[in-house]
């Protein structure tokens, strides 16, 4: 899967879990800590954007640890 389906995936989750407000603020702070562009996004650069939506604090709460590792690996197989 190309890196921006990949992104629009993770919003659909975090939408389907946070609602579309909250989500839309997640990855937008997460991009912000990332250095993750909204065009042109590389694999690392999405590999970054992934981290940093799982260490949100929002996330964190929501899903705890374990289930923010969950995530984290689940997201970064879609671009394997």
């Amino acid at each position: 899967m190309d890196v921006s389906n990949a992104v629009q995936e993770i919003k659909k989750d975090l939408e389907s879990t946070f609602g579309n407000t909250l989500a839309a603020s997640i990855i937008g702070i997460a991009r912000t800590k990332a250095g993750a562009p909204l065009i042109g996004m590389n694999r690392q650069n999405f590999l970054d954007l992934i981290d940093a939506i799982c260490a949100d604090n929002r996330v964190q709460s929501m899903l705890g640890a374990a289930g923010s590792r969950e995530r984290s690996v689940r997201w970064k197989k879609l671009v394997d």
